[in-house]
């Protein structure tokens, strides 16, 4: 008889057990049917900030050992980034709108040597393991989410209790995405995201998912402590988890970037920008008489910082990685 008391007093104490190992529930930053509407989290997901310099972070990529890593990102599409191991070159990339340097020294999942080439994603595939556009991932090294291009629609919002996060799903031909949020000093923020594809018999395969942990205010902005990615794979050591050290808003570009941030360089979309004073509302008609205005001369080429390029300087040629 003892015995058979025993059982429901024993899967008692493990029940408490288990529940109390289980971290409370986060409510929710509003009152039952005030939660935030769509286009306010959509507006929420794309980077504060124009440019990023993390001269100091940690790295780690799938059961290998951590790595030093340092970065800098400029928005819409340039990054520069070294990653070192016991203080030595392991492997660095960067990229811009005209191309991608890559100089390969040690790592082993593709020949050494200076890799360089037009645009071309793979170049990332290949450094972190995870399927990111160079627009991708500079939109999350900024503190952003990427999303899905429209036409979309918004198909479910729910309260995650446990990570304490609205969440947003996205559909899109052949596409759903999840969208993370957090409610930081009364703001909404970017905490993450997973993109999936529908292929043919309609299930959805994962193809990369990203989570910011530890979100905290930087010079006016929110950025994370630590970012973790994955790819396709849900094995552990496909794994990618950047911890961030000192992290400079905005930075100083040197000379160059006084040409970017002057009127955004040609960054600025020709459907939103605003046309110089006094041009552009057809109010003033031309003046009988008047000498033609002179055809507008082609802009200049943006200029790119140095920072966003590598050179091959030790390292034997190997083309286009992309081939």
């Amino acid at each position: 008889m003892r015995s058979r008391l025993l059982v429901p007093v024993f899967a008692a104490l493990l029940a408490a057990a288990a529940a109390g190992c289980r971290p409370p529930e986060i409510l929710p930053p509003y009152e039952t049917g005030q939660a935030p509407k769509p286009d306010v989290l959509l507006g929420a997901a794309a980077p504060k900030i124009s440019a990023l310099q993390v001269p100091v972070a940690k790295i780690r990529i799938g059961r290998a050992p951590s790595g030093n890593l340092m970065f800098l990102a400029q928005k819409p599409g340039r990054f520069s980034g070294q990653i070192q191991i016991a203080g030595h070159e392991f492997v660095s990339l960067a990229f811009n709108e005209r191309g991608y340097t890559l100089r390969n020294v040690a790592a082993d999942n593709l020949p050494a040597g200076f890799f360089a080439g037009p645009p071309a994603d793979c170049a990332i595939q290949r450094l972190l393991g995870v399927p990111f556009a160079a627009s991708e991932l500079v939109s999350l090294v900024l503190g952003g989410a990427p999303m899905l291009a429209p036409p979309y629609e918004v198909v479910a919002q729910s309260w995650d209790p446990r990570h304490g996060h609205e969440v947003l799903r996205l559909r899109a031909p052949g596409y759903e995405q999840e969208l993370r949020f957090a409610f930081v000093d009364g703001v909404w923020w970017p905490a993450g995201s997973t993109l999936w594809q529908r292929r043919g018999d309609g299930e959805l395969a994962r193809m990369w998912s990203l989570l910011h942990e530890e979100l905290h205010p930087v010079d006016g902005t929110v950025l994370p402590r630590r970012t973790r990615l994955a790819g396709p794979s849900t094995r552990r050591q496909d794994l990618v988890i950047i911890t961030y050290g000192a992290q400079t808003v905005d930075p100083d570009l040197g000379g160059s970037s006084a040409a970017i941030s002057d009127d955004d360089a040609g960054w600025e979309d020709e459907d939103t920008a605003s046309p110089p004073e006094g041009e552009g509302d057809g109010s003033e008609a031309p003046v009988p008489g008047d000498t033609p205005a002179a055809a507008t001369p082609a802009p200049a080429e943006t200029t790119i910082p140095p920072q966003f390029t590598l050179d091959g300087a030790g390292l034997a040629p190997r083309g286009e990685l992309c081939r």
